[in-house]
């Protein structure tokens, strides 16, 4: 046999032996890659799931019961706080750290009835779902940009469901930069989306 062409036969089974391995090796390394990240996928959703579940449960600060919303129990504790106080005045100084500690606890009973009318964990699911469908969704927003929004507009409406949106508009405004989080949104952007949330808010009140 020529011996160039041995040469060459064996120069070539040795690129391919080195291919392989590359290969092997390569494969090896992507197949960690993807087991890290499924590892990463899995944990997330775990985190989420957990998340969601305690969210959904919305567990009263006070009784530790499900179906709490913060919001109506602490209105409702803060007026209660406020009332039973004055009530227990009559009775002096000690009637009125006693009627404070009853009001309060009426009023979270209370402030809790009035919040479940608004349920946070049902609102920011119902926008999650429809805020690509607004009139005012810019595509170059995700919903954590808008979510903000949506948050400090059924909020404002469950702690006051008397005042008008004009009414609530300016507090709104001004607590706009210190709320917004993370949002990419500016005021002018943003008002389209609490305005909707305030506005629907006032639907599950009524």
């Amino acid at each position: 046999m020529n011996q160039q062409y041995q040469k060459d036969l064996d120069s070539a089974a040795r690129e391919r032996n080195q291919a392989q391995v590359q290969a092997n090796q390569e494969s090896m390394e992507a197949n960690l890659k993807a087991e890290k990240k499924f590892a990463k996928a899995d944990e997330d959703f775990a985190k989420s799931v957990e998340k969601a579940e305690a969210d959904a449960m919305n567990r009263d600060p006070i009784t530790g019961s499900p179906g709490s919303h913060p919001v109506g129990t602490g209105v409702g504790t803060t007026g209660g706080a406020v009332a039973g106080a004055a009530i227990g005045s009559v009775a002096g100084p000690v009637g009125t750290a006693v009627g404070g500690v009853v009001g309060a606890i009426v009023g979270a009973a209370a402030g809790h009835g009035a919040g479940e009318a608004i349920n946070p964990t049902d609102e920011d699911a119902y926008w999650q779902r429809a805020f690509i469908t607004e009139p005012y969704y810019n595509k170059t927003y995700n919903y954590d940009d808008y979510a903000p929004a949506y948050r400090i507009g059924y909020l404002s409406r469950s702690e006051s469901a008397d005042r008008s949106w004009d009414q609530a508009e300016l507090e709104l405004k001004n607590d706009w930069e210190r709320s917004k989080g993370a949002s990419r949104l500016r005021w002018d952007e943003a008002r389209s989306a609490a305005q909707a949330a305030w506005l629907r808010a006032g639907t599950s009140i009524q």
